[in-house]
């Protein structure tokens, strides 16, 4: 009994269940907080490695006609202001020249006097604000020509950026890939350990910390993997690994069941004995007072039957031949043949897988 595995309660298997979880998360906050600190790594600066594709003179060119347009439109806007303040002053005096011209029919000196000066100013004001319309003109006439020699130097400066952006561009993702392949590197030991321990230590009592430290490696080297990679490229890497994953299970699948381990199999027979079914071929175990009755997996709770009768008869199944129950060597009760030892006595028995194929033989 000192090889046996004893099997937690119920309370104790969910406890382990939760904290596997709990650990899970903190070994993927942890690597996580690690990945995130190699993310500062200094990268190119773009200022230094630009800098080497802009003609100087150009750019002090382009900056000197962008202060004298700032400068012109500064004057336009002035001499707007002072247009409309003399349209304003112009519009006043001949409202104030239109009440004297009807003073002056009543032969009033002074009124005509006042007519004569506010006229005087109105010319005034007029050919003030003509004055200023023409300087506008040779304002804007002046930002046209500034505006087409920054375009021609715009669109040089324009080609120097895009040749200064495609080379950083290339350094950057240089940089990326290279931190990307570090945070990776220091990830692999974690994943390799991990996959080593779960390959190797499956009947290790502390099985749940290797699938904790698993789950987690895992899920920060896939999140490496879909930021880095090219998307067009991730999704063939993610359907090639979610093959190569399902492929394993089905073929552990397959092999649990053509090939079962030792235990496997009794916790298998345990089952079938259970639910009084054969061990290999499942066919029903009709004996005592369920001779005669009919059942399933899951209606063989339903036809229990009272009864008397609580020895068991040795019996094999009529289907594939499978001895289910024997007499046992040691106190010549009735066992059964299926698993390790006698209910009655205790007495062990070596059993052997028994595989797929044999099972057809039989």
């Amino acid at each position: 009994m000192g090889d046996k595995k004893r099997l937690a309660s119920w309370g104790t298997r969910l406890a382990i269940n939760f904290f596997t979880l709990i650990l899970a998360i903190l070994f993927f906050w942890f690597l996580g907080f690690i990945i995130k600190d190699l993310r500062t790594l200094p990268g190119p600066d773009y200022q230094t490695v630009t800098e080497e594709f802009f003609d100087p003179k150009l750019r002090n060119e382009s900056d000197v006609f962008t202060r004298q347009l700032a400068d012109l439109h500064q004057t336009i806007t002035k001499k707007e202001q002072q247009q409309k303040l003399l349209r304003s002053g112009a519009n006043d005096l001949e409202k104030t020249l239109d009440r004297l011209k009807q003073s002056s029919v009543d032969n009033d000196e002074k009124a005509e006097e006042l007519a004569r000066t506010a006229w005087q100013q109105l010319l005034e004001r007029q050919q003030q604000i003509m004055t200023l319309g023409e300087e506008i003109i040779e304002a804007n006439t002046e930002v046209e020509k500034l505006l087409a020699k920054k375009a021609t130097i715009d669109e040089q400066l324009s080609i120097q950026e895009q040749s200064a952006h495609g080379h950083y561009s290339k350094l950057f993702s240089r940089h990326r890939l290279f931190v990307g392949f570090y945070q990776i590197g220091i990830l692999s030991p974690f994943f390799l350990a991990s996959i080593y321990f779960l390959l190797r230590c499956r009947k290790s009592p502390y099985f749940p910390i290797y699938i904790a430290l698993g789950l987690a490696t895992f899920s920060q080297i896939g999140f490496l993997m879909f930021d880095y990679f090219p998307r067009e490229y991730f999704k063939y890497i993610l359907i090639g690994f979610l093959i190569l994953a399902i492929l394993w299970l089905l073929i552990y699948s397959i092999r649990s069941v053509a090939k079962p381990t030792f235990q496997r199999l009794l916790k298998q027979n345990r089952e079938s004995y259970e639910r009084f079914l054969c061990t290999v071929c499942e066919y029903p175990i009709r004996t005592g007072p369920r001779t005669f009755l009919f059942w399933t997996r899951r209606t063989v709770h339903k036809t229990v039957q009272k009864t008397d009768h609580t020895e068991e008869e040795i019996y094999c199944c009529p289907y594939c031949g499978t001895s289910l129950y024997e007499t046992c060597p040691a106190c010549e009760k009735v066992r059964h043949a299926q698993l390790e030892f006698c209910r009655h006595c205790g007495d062990k028995k070596n059993l052997e897988p028994v595989h797929e194929s044999e099972s057809h033989k039989r």
